[in-house]
Order: C-alpha cells, then sequence, then structure tokens
C-alpha cells in the first residue's frame, strides 16, 4: 500500500468510527441496550460504502477487512461505557457526523473519478449516495427526520466536495500527490462546509409557497 492509499485507508477507518458514534448518538434518548446501539453504529458506519460497491458491483469492503468491524465495535463500547461522556455534548452528533460525511464522501468520488465508465455528475451522485447512504438508513430504523431531506445545509457541501475532487483530478494538480490532493479537497471542503453550516445555523431556502391546510 503506497503513502496516499495508506493515508486515504487510516482517515476512511477514523471516518467509519465517527459514523459509528454518530449512528448510535443519534439514538441515544431511546436508550438502546448494546446490541441495538451496535445495529445503528454499524448501520450508519457501512451503509453507505455497501451502497457505493452495489452500485459499482464491488464485493463490500467490509466483508472482507475486518479493520471496520474492529473500529466500529471499539467506537461502540467507549460509547456504551462512557454514555454521559458524549451525551453532555450536544453538538457531538453533528460533529462525528460532519467528520465522517466527507471522508465517506471522499473515498466515493475518489473511487468514482478512477473509473472511465463514470461521468463526473455520476462521481457526484456516487459521493452523495455514499455519504448519506447510512445515515438515511438509520434515520428510518429510529423513525426520526431525515437530515438529507431538511432544509440543513447537508448534501449541499458534498456535492461542492465531490466537484473541487473532479476539478483536481482533471487538471493534474499535485503531480505524483494528484489522488491524495484530490481526496484531501472534497474532504475538508465538505466537512468545512458541514462544520460553518452547523455553527451559524445556514440552511437552503424552503419552497415559497402556502400550503393549504388539509382538513
Amino acid at each position: 500500500m503506497d503513502t496516499t492509499h495508506g493515508i486515504i485507508y487510516i482517515l476512511d477507518l477514523i471516518g467509519t468510527s465517527a459514523f459509528a458514534f454518530s449512528g448510535a448518538l443519534r439514538a441515544m434518548d431511546r436508550r438502546p441496550d448494546f446490541i441495538g446501539m451496535l445495529i445503528l453504529g454499524g448501520v450508519t458506519a457501512i451503509g453507505g460504502g455497501m451502497i457505493r460497491d452495489a452500485l459499482l458491483g464491488n464485493r463490500a469492503g467490509v466483508l472482507v477487512d475486518a479493520n471496520y468491524m474492529y473500529v466500529i465495535l471499539a467506537s461502540i463500547l467507549v460509547l456504551y461505557w462512557f454514555p454521559s461522556s458524549f451525551w453532555k455534548r450536544n453538538n457531538l452528533f453533528n460533529y462525528f457526523d460532519a467528520f465522517g460525511f466527507g471522508v465517506f464522501s471522499g473515498v466515493a468520488a475518489n473511487i468514482g473519478v478512477h473509473d472511465p465508465e463514470l461521468h463526473f455528475l455520476s462521481v457526484v451522485i456516487l459521493a452523495v449516495l455514499t455519504g448519506c447512504g447510512g445515515g438515511v438508513i438509520r434515520d428510518v430504523i429510529i423513525q426520526k427526520p431525515s437530515l438529507p431531506l431538511s432544509d440543513e445545509l447537508y448534501v449541499t457541501p458534498v456535492i461542492l466536495g465531490a466537484l473541487s475532487l473532479v476539478l483536481v483530478h482533471h487538471c493534474g494538480w499535485g503531480g505524483p500527490w494528484n489522488e491524495l490532493c484530490g481526496f484531501l479537497s472534497a474532504f475538508f471542503i465538505t466537512t468545512g462546509l458541514r462544520l460553518v453550516a452547523i455553527y451559524y445555523d445556514m440552511r437552503l431556502p424552503r419552497v415559497l409557497f402556502n400550503f393549504p391546510t388539509r382538513e
């Protein structure tokens, strides 16, 4: 494994941990048991990646690399043993989610941009589905409003991040470090914009229409 792929792999594992935390934290108010937390954290952490691999016709990475499962298990154990340390910090869910969102969408865009059969819009779609997939499955399971369907600035950062990766790749910026530069641009733009949106409560405008009340 070369340096670029090594860095991306390590960040992918950290992102898996972040999404596992966010998945379990999202449902902490339901007081789930350990297995429930493991299911929610696991679905959030691997759901998007499995959607990506299914679309590309690849074997899911989590099935061939046990490190992903070890990371998920360790993350849930920490949260299970020290729930109050995390629950007292209300914004931790958003921060974990933003980090995992940036990593997973960046990994997906990086894979897509090196597939000669995919055009740049396919790369963006792949990044969005990978970044949002696990969270959407999680929210369906716990019956909470899905963040991508709200007016929060959630999907827009990953679109801009994926487009930046495509631009870096096609312009050849970074020379021998082009792949790493592309991935890091997607990661920092996606995560950075998401954190700014959280901090300043930035939202997209809603539909300008007064819907009639249903009787």
